[in-house]
């Protein structure tokens, strides 16, 4: 979860593949679990793009913002 929630603090917003290809070694169905429950929990908004086919893409919240700020902190201190 936090290697996808950086990932996309990093590049604003990406396609469902885009993030999957990551190689954050997981399952595609784990990968799967975890968008839906970042979604859930209001960390990631999921947007439907009008396209054939149609395309999803991913983007942090207000919340998912902050929550990536207190990530990069924790992970700047523990690179000290």
């Amino acid at each position: 979860m936090i290697e996808v929630i950086l990932y996309l603090d990093r590049v604003g917003k990406a396609r469902y593949y885009n993030i999957y290809k990551q190689n954050f070694v997981i399952s595609r169905q784990t990968f799967a679990d975890i968008l839906k429950k970042l979604e859930n929990e209001g960390i990631v908004e999921r947007s439907i793009i009008e396209a054939r086919p149609p395309m999803v893409e991913y983007r942090l919240t207000k919340k998912g913002k902050n929550i990536a700020k207190i990530l990069k902190e924790l992970q700047k201190h523990l690179e000290e």
